[in-house]
């Protein structure tokens, strides 16, 4: 499909040639739940199926983005020919919205977006860009807050959290920082990631760059167990560190 499709809608009368060709489409999304297409298939077959404004979603790229246990269900009934709402061309980050609006879990909800080491980190980001957002370093968020600032910062994600060789080296509030950093200045892209590297990697690194020092305290603060108080220090040091890089100025010690 055209990337460049504008998203429109029509009625289609459900076929087996239909059902099928868009459950080939159905490449990166939820596993299915078989207590919900039952449900579905029951409603169908006792003739409770009813038309709705709930559509069969799929993007520009041509993905199914919802609907699939609808489809399964007709597949499962023999392909009644029921009315389907098809809605084409919605945006390729439109699994997140989906998601955060139903009782899916946080894996089901990333696993659509993301590739497995980012979905992994995913969460833990964006519950300290939520945390920095709000400036509440306590308490805790619902999954609708999480997945509304992780499609917010999607592509900053994506890009900060496959920068490392190691993607263990950097802990969540490290990430969070690039990630809120290449937002503000996405003009400094190559910057941040030479940050980044020049941090993994150790090489060529004297007592006076910020990447000295932030690397030994990435080593350090690995080894402590701490809260959201520990959070809280990590991203203001990496900040800290991350900016004096790009500024290319001197640093003698790294203080929160």
């Amino acid at each position: 499909m055209d990337t460049e499709t504008k998203p429109y809608a029509e009625i289609k009368t459900a076929t087996k040639q239909l059902v099928d060709a868009l459950l080939a489409m159905n490449v990166n999304n939820r596993s299915m739940r078989q207590n919900v297409i039952k449900r579905y298939a029951e409603d169908i077959k006792a003739g409770k199926w009813m038309f709705t404004n709930q559509g069969i979603g799929i993007t520009k790229s041509g993905l199914l983005a919802d609907g699939q246990h609808r489809l399964e269900a007709i597949k499962l009934c023999e392909y009644p020919p029921i009315p389907l709402l098809l809605v084409h061309g919605l945006d390729d980050n439109v699994q997140i919205a989906v998601d955060s609006h139903s009782k899916r879990n946080a894996r089901d909800m990333l696993h659509f977006a993301f590739g497995a080491r980012v979905s992994q980190k995913a969460p833990a980001i964006g519950n300290v860009i939520l945390r920095h957002s709000r400036n509440q370093w306590t308490g805790t968020f619902s999954n609708s807050n999480l997945m509304e600032i992780i499609r917010e910062y999607h592509g900053e994600i994506d890009d900060v959290v496959n920068v490392p060789k190691n993607g263990n080296f950097f802990a969540a509030p490290f990430l969070a920082s690039f990630v809120i950093q290449l937002k503000l200045r996405p003009d400094l892209k190559n910057g941040i990631f030479d940050f980044m590297r020049k941090v993994e990697n150790g090489e060529m690194l004297d007592k006076t760059m910020p990447e000295f020092h932030f690397r030994n305290y990435v080593a350090t603060s690995t080894k402590i167990k701490g809260g959201t108080d520990m959070q809280k220090e990590r991203l203001i040091k990496c900040t800290k560190a991350l900016v004096a890089s790009l500024k290319n100025e001197k640093m003698g010690v790294l203080r929160a």
